[in-house]
């Protein structure tokens, strides 16, 4: 009797990989383009409903994201981390950036965008993870530098908007200069601190699970992290903040960072009903995806040679730059035309490279296995009636007479 059919656990994980970054956003914005024919949105600048529901959908995916982060493998790794999410955003960035300049000069509005899309989305990566062959250091430092890069890229498309947009008040949310930002940071950021130094579990209790009334309050706690964040649009010092401001959520936390996706890619849909500029998509995504490689070839050195080509093809986009394309829509209204269809081909681009890699991979497993058989032969094929091929102490059959 045959054994039922089922999937591995590998192809589980690898039905994840492909539906989280791909099919699922697909059938979501599908559903809200539908939708997007008959409701028409209207997004309004200066902080109104529109910017507080997309910013705080970014604080949401932002925390949820910076929140999941642990240790790094290697001490040594922090520089590297660092590296990542500063020097290699700046260098993505501006690689991107440069292409779409070269392709279409005269629109130093497309610069946001290149901004807007040099960062890899935490959630794909944390699916690739696990249907990914890597080395727990170099997975490691792909969910930090995935963590990490949205935070760092937010603020360079504030900056940058700033300077090159001419409203950006749907961008800021209040924040109107770069200088008043960074300090609105650094105050959230301390904030958050102390709040955090009382309603966390005491020290000499660590081991034991927070009580009912302590949880209830660092889940108030962290609501107004949230919504103060999300008010003054300081992502930054929330992102940092999540590092050690960690109330017991459970799977709830993944719930919530879900639905902010699911929710932006549905606005983004029906933001598409006005139509996508999928011409110059094209070349962000293939810039966006190319930007990677450089940057992780750089960052990756003295790497083994298979991590170091999984985390140069690991450019994946998704919720950061749906909810900034959400964001830059009011100042810059072809910013979800060009960004959807270049998250779309990024993501293609990264599946199908992928996938030439592993098969790459298994043709050249399944020859060096061959060369080791031939080898175990003494360097001699198997030939049908040689006596290696009938075995130890046989002799091959007489002929017969004619």
């Amino acid at each position: 009797m045959e054994a039922p059919v089922g999937l591995s656990g590998r192809d589980h994980a690898l039905l994840r990989a492909l539906g989280l970054p791909l099919l699922l956003p697909l059938s979501l914005a599908g559903a809200g383009l539908v939708v997007g024919q008959w409701l028409t949105v209207r997004p309004e600048g200066g902080g109104g409903m529109y910017g507080h529901l997309t910013a705080g959908l970014l604080a949401i995916g932002l925390y949820g994201s910076a929140g999941g982060v642990g240790r790094p493998e290697s001490r040594g790794d922090v520089y590297r981390i660092v590296v990542a999410i500063t020097f290699g955003v700046v260098v993505k960035a501006a690689f991107i950036a440069g292409v779409l300049w070269l392709a279409f000069r005269g629109e130093p509005e497309y610069l946001v965008l290149a901004v807007a899309m040099a960062q890899i989305d935490p959630l794909s990566v944390s699916a690739m993870l696990e249907s990914r062959d890597l080395s727990p250091r170099a997975k490691s430092l792909l969910a930090a530098w995935a963590s990490f890069d949205d935070p760092v890229t937010t603020v360079l498309v504030v900056i940058l908007g700033s300077m090159v947009l001419s409203d950006t008040g749907s961008i800021a949310s209040g924040a109107t200069t770069y200088a008043q930002t960074l300090v609105g940071n650094a105050v959230l950021l301390v904030a958050a601190a102390g709040v955090w130094l009382l309603v966390r579990q005491p020290k000499a209790r660590r081991d034991e699970p927070v009580g009912p009334r302590r949880a209830v309050l660092q889940v108030v706690a962290l609501l107004g992290l949230l919504t103060v964040a999300t008010w003054k649009f300081l992502m930054l010092g929330l992102a940092v903040a999540a590092l050690f401001f960690r109330p017991a959520l459970g799977r709830w936390l993944g719930r919530a960072t879900n639905l902010a996706l699911w929710v932006a890619t549905f606005l983004l849909g029906m933001l598409l009903a006005e139509g996508a500029d999928f011409r110059v998509g094209a070349v962000l995504g293939v810039a966006t995806f190319l930007a990677q490689v450089l940057v992780g070839a750089v960052v990756t050195l003295g790497f083994p040679a298979r991590d170091r080509v999984s985390l140069s093809l690991s450019q994946q986009n998704g919720i950061t730059a749906i909810i900034l394309a959400l964001l830059l829509e009011p100042a810059l209204p072809q910013a979800v035309a060009v960004i959807a269809p270049a998250i779309l081909v990024v993501n293609l681009l990264h599946l199908g490279s992928n996938a030439l890699r592993d098969r790459f991979r298994l043709t050249r497993e399944e020859s060096a296995g061959r060369t080791a058989s031939v080898a175990g032969t003494g360097g001699r094929a198997s030939v049908p009636g040689a006596p290696e091929a009938l075995g130890a102490g046989k002799e091959p059959p007489a002929p017969r007479a004619s």
